[in-house]
């Protein structure tokens, strides 16, 4: 069996899990790329293409990544002939606003408050959030006052959200149809271009994401936590069966109470940072990619694979 992944995003954690539970890997990278990716032993196969939708006719198990939706769209996704470890119909609902609000309103998780322009106080912070994932790029913090020529231009769905004065971690998940049990995984916080303002008088920075680093959390936060990871995995099990299969994140802003900012609808960014929750569960720490690859070798064992890939 062979598992495989685009060279982006991920792509080495998922790759090092791979053959660490005794799997043969395939990366596909694009001719510019190839220099790095070729270099490492844990490709089996390279697949040198500028197509990245060649491996919508792969052969193996494919792990989709944050740079899935980008590379290839949703619905060539959705169309795929190839086997996609995970709920694929569940990768777009991390695109639109409208499915992220439905489903943490389904799932009761409080959710950072919308302001319609209308109600925009002049003196009030914001913050400008674009559709779609991407890493941070393009979203940013602005006042009341500043809203209008700064949206101007702004060619993207976009909505205005009230800042929020705290912490902003993001919180990684797996859920296990194998087991029947969702795992809380690790947390994370992200390193923004923008951070620099804590090193030099302010100006107008991007909120792009350069990394990310683990976070401990105080105990007394994780029960919450995996409360809102139980009721989200409930209700994508309603609003698209057969809901959540593997890794999934949610985005908090916490002040004292947590505010969800979205979602990550597949293995989150964050989840390459270093995280030690995963002992609690298997009693060594463990990437999310080799989670990946444990579940599909569990679900082979148990001749279950039809549950964990769509």
């Amino acid at each position: 069996m062979r598992i495989s992944t685009i060279a982006s995003h991920s792509s080495l954690q998922v790759l090092m899990g791979a053959r660490r539970e005794g799997f043969e890997t395939r990366l596909y990278v694009k001719p510019g790329r190839k220099a790095f990716y070729s270099s490492l032993p844990l490709v089996d196969e390279l697949v040198v293409t500028e197509d990245m939708g060649a491996i919508l006719e792969d052969d193996g198990i494919v792990v989709p990544h944050g740079s899935f939706v980008a590379y290839l769209g949703v619905e060539a996704i959705e169309r795929a002939k190839a086997r996609f470890f995970g709920n694929r119909r569940f990768l777009k609902w991390e695109t639109r606003f409208d499915l992220q609000d439905r489903a943490l309103e389904e799932a009761g998780i409080p959710a950072v408050e919308v302001v319609e322009p209308e109600d925009v106080k002049p003196d009030g912070l914001y913050f400008v959030r674009l559709e779609g994932p991407r890493g941070g790029s393009g979203h940013f913090p602005a006042y009341g006052r500043e809203l209008e020529e700064r949206t101007a231009g702004l060619g993207e769905p976009y909505r205005i959200e009230r800042f929020v004065d705290g912490v902003y971690i993001y919180v990684h998940f797996f859920y296990s149809p194998i087991l029947n049990r969702l795992e809380l995984f690790g947390v994370d916080e992200r390193l923004i271009v923008a951070d620099a303002n804590k090193r030099r008088p302010f100006k107008v920075l991007p909120y792009t994401i350069a990394g990310n680093k683990p976070v401990a959390l105080r105990e007394s936060l994780l029960p919450e936590l995996y409360d809102h990871g139980l009721a989200f995995v409930d209700a994508l099990r309603e609003l698209e069966p057969p809901g959540v299969i593997g890794p999934f994140a949610l985005h908090f802003a916490y002040d004292g109470e947590f505010h969800c900012m979205g979602f990550a609808s597949r293995i989150d960014g964050g989840s390459n940072a270093g995280h030690w929750y995963s002992s609690i569960y298997w009693g060594e720490p463990m990437l999310m990619g080799e989670r990946v690859a444990r579940e599909v070798r569990l679900a082979l064992e148990e001749d279950r694979l039809g549950e964990v890939v769509t």
